[in-house]
């Protein structure tokens, strides 16, 4: 067992020989010894013991108080005040500084060994403490910028580093890629198989989405069964490919619940780069919306790149609401939608992917 290093801070030095014999015959280390506040910090910085005992008047410029004080806010170390000092207006200074307790001079063996077991137990219990703390501050801090369920980040999140990754992309003159997806048919599925199924497809597709990208993508969950990727430094053509792969991988996923295996889900996806669809994160977002509600309207399972700014292409407008099965389509609606996928086929303005 290792033994407990202390470092003596006593300016009589026959003082200071009799408490490191007293240590020494309790069992504890000295680990050094200073007679000065500066020199105390020095030993302190260097040795790092894990206890200082120290002497609250000392010789030079600096006090054991402004010692002491400094001691523990650099190197987060325990100090006892040793003192024959008991007036109230020491211990209110030393107590400024909230040592770890005291030991009136002079003392005996037993009193020092109390004094240095309570100070070194007080000083474990502070720190758990602390790093309960700062632990439950990063599980808060991260409940608020992740989605609970697919542990992705959060739609908050997103929207701040869109705004931060596009103001780099202006400033470097770089691409950034959109890719907005949802599950087809999400609504079908969940009311077939219950939402905890319904669930278990978006924690498996996050879990797909977090392993597909680089490191340096931002994916998160946009709402519901809708998820968005920030692609930076990515061309359009890039993100088509990264698109069209994560629409075949998902294909290939196992999905069991409730002891049967379930049929892998389909994606419908929307592309935008920037600046090529928009210079905006409003413009972006929507354009990406809007891709994806096309993809949906003509067929669902594939990959749509957004129209650009500059050049939209005429046709009437899709009525399908997201996720609307074919035999709920309104009389002639499938006719328009068909009407209206053929238009932006022929103007060069959609493509499917695949």
């Amino acid at each position: 067992m290792v033994n407990i290093q202390i470092l003596v801070v006593e300016d009589e030095s026959v003082v200071a020989l009799d408490i490191c014999k007293t240590l020494i015959a309790l069992h504890y280390d000295v680990t050094a010894m200073a007679s000065t506040g500066e020199e105390a910090i020095d030993q302190a910085a260097s040795k790092r013991p894990d206890l200082v005992l120290m002497d609250i008047k000392l010789a030079g410029t600096m006090s054991g108080i402004e010692a002491a004080e400094e001691i523990q806010r650099r190197f987060n170390i325990p100090v006892i005040y040793l003192t024959a000092h008991s007036d109230s207006r020491t211990l209110q200074q030393a107590q400024i500084t909230e040592p770890y307790g005291y030991c009136l001079k002079p003392f005996d063996e037993a009193e020092l060994r109390v004094a240095i077991e309570m100070g070194l137990y007080k000083h474990k219990k502070i720190t758990e403490r602390k790093r309960a703390d700062a632990a439950l501050m990063q599980t808060l801090h991260s409940h608020a910028l992740r989605d609970s369920l697919t542990g992705l980040y959060n739609r908050r999140y997103m929207e701040v580093s869109l705004s931060q990754q596009l103001h780099r992309a202006r400033r470097h003159g770089t691409p950034l890629g959109l890719i907005m997806l949802d599950v087809d048919h999400f609504k079908r599925f969940n009311d077939e198989f219950g939402h905890a199924a319904g669930d278990r497809i978006l924690r498996k597709l996050g879990s797909v989405l977090a392993n597909q990208f680089r490191g340096e993508d931002v994916v998160c969950r946009y709402g519901g069964d809708e998820f968005l990727i920030i692609l930076s430094d990515a061309s359009l053509d890039s993100v088509q490919q990264a698109a069209e792969r994560l629409r075949a991988e998902i294909k290939h996923i196992n999905i069991e619940h409730d002891r049967r295996v379930l049929e892998p889900p389909t994606l419908s996806l929307g592309v935008v780069v920037f600046p090529n669809h928009g210079s905006t994160a409003e413009v972006l977002l929507r354009n990406a919306d809007a891709a994806l509600y096309r993809a949906k309207a003509c067929g669902r399972d594939q990959a749509v790149v957004g129209e650009n700014e500059k050049c939209r292409a005429p046709g009437p407008p899709l009525d399908l609401e997201p996720g609307q099965p074919d035999d709920q389509r309104k009389p002639g609606q499938k006719e328009r939608i068909t009407r209206s996928c053929e238009t932006r086929a022929r103007t060069g303005l959609r493509l499917r992917l695949g």
